[in-house]
């Protein structure tokens, strides 16, 4: 007896009357093809098959399609999160402080005879996510993290962290993101906009020291073993993340991967004993092994630094007026907190074109923003500016105080 020969058909859609009909059909054909000579039943054969194979084309066709146009949308949302999250605003002056192009004339020699044989760069990581926030705010502040971009995997690749006796430290340079959240940074996390601020500064000093990057270059093909480039950092994401991009930025591909090993960032992995934060008192933004989320001080290596510096905090007065008004919108915690933590939580918003923090008493005015402002920066002068750290400078060296010169 001649039956169908076409089970995917036969169970794909069954109970349709469209199914049902080229069931019939599928069973017509193979019934005569048995009664066929062999080449006539594999062409009459092949027809409901051919059928049955473009009719499950289509219908993946058209599940691809819709694949790739929800892929293209959610793309295209990831992408104005990025490029908002690298704006900061219409304000042109905020523009020049957040996004201001590298400018200066590093590398121009100003007397005849003279020859460029190193440049030592001392950077501060880029825009970041705010480590501290104020209490009692109806308002969250967030910053975009993810989608990382192309260059910033490329930057990430090109570098290898290792400890200061060059053992490789695993590091992943992506920042970190709020569990549950769709690519926000967790605190103190480097930003793209801070990521891209390094590639351009980077890119600015590659062409102001072009010939000595070139000399390197040469110098390194002659005998492998010698390094031209060295790098230190603290071990943070965003410092070791912003020392990648300043790299990406700054070196040519003659000192790049495939063309020259990684370039090695030297850490130390046990920040109580990282002289790169100081030796009196130094501030920690870990939390556990993470960084962000918090920030606690503690005493480096030197005593009597760090008792200096103490002697410097207990002297410095801020703006108690700025502070009472802090307390009556956010309360007396917030009024309590150092005027760097308020100032870290208020201007880490500027470079991306967010509001300010609002309580149920009001909000944080652009003038009460810019006092905080001016108390971080007197306060950081007053904590580690000319007085303490000359003062601490030279308990460190041995100098007695009485050593005419400042070492600030």
């Amino acid at each position: 007896t001649c039956r169908p020969a076409s089970p995917l058909l036969t169970s794909w859609h069954r109970n349709t009357a469209v199914a049902r009909r080229l069931l019939w059909l599928d069973w017509r054909l193979l019934c005569l093809a048995e009664a066929a000579a062999d080449a006539h039943a594999v062409a009459i054969a092949v027809v409901p098959v051919h059928w049955l194979v473009l009719a499950r084309l289509m219908q993946r066709t058209l599940a691809l399609l819709l694949a790739f146009a929800c892929t293209a949308l959610l793309l295209l949302r990831e992408q104005r999160r990025f490029v908002l999250a690298t704006r900061p605003g219409d304000s042109a002056a905020l523009e020049a402080y957040c996004g201001a192009p590298p400018q200066g004339s590093e590398g121009n020699l100003t007397a005849d005879g003279l020859k460029l044989v190193g440049v030592l760069v001392t950077i501060r990581h880029g825009d970041r996510s705010s480590i501290h926030s104020l209490p009692n705010t109806n308002t969250t502040a967030r910053w975009v993290c993810r989608p990382v971009g192309s260059e910033q995997k490329q930057a990430a690749a090109q570098v290898a962290v290792v400890g200061l006796d060059g053992s490789p430290l695993y590091r992943p340079l992506l920042p970190r993101t709020l569990p549950g959240r769709h690519g926000d940074c967790a605190p103190g996390q480097l930003t793209p906009r801070g990521f891209a601020q390094h590639v351009a500064l980077g890119r600015h000093l590659g062409r102001s020291f072009a010939p000595l990057l070139r000399e390197a270059a040469a110098e390194r093909r002659a005998n492998s073993s010698r390094v031209g480039v060295y790098v230190r950092s603290t071990d943070y994401t965003r410092t070791q993340m912003s020392a990648a991009a300043f790299l990406y930025g700054l070196l040519p591909p003659t000192l790049r991967p495939p063309l020259a090993p990684p370039t090695r960032i030297h850490t130390c992995a046990d920040e109580a004993v990282e002289v790169v934060h100081g030796v009196g008192l130094a501030a920690s933004s870990k939390v556990g092994s993470e960084d962000g989320g918090g920030e606690t001080e503690r005493q480096g290596a030197c005593a009597l630094a760090g008792s200096l510096a103490r002697a410097q905090q207990a002297a410095w007065r801020g703006d108690d007026g700025a502070r009472d008004e802090l307390g009556g919108l956010f309360g007396e915690e917030a009024r309590a907190m150092p005027p760097t933590h308020v100032a870290d939580a208020l201007h880490s918003l500027s470079c991306h074109g967010m509001p300010r923090p609002c309580s149920q008493g009001g909000c944080v005015s652009a003038a009460l923003a810019a006092s905080f402002g001016r108390m971080g920066d007197s306060a950081y002068c007053a904590w580690c500016g000319n007085f303490g750290s000359s003062r601490s400078s030279r308990a460190i060296s041995g100098k007695s105080s009485g050593d005419q010169g400042d070492l600030w």
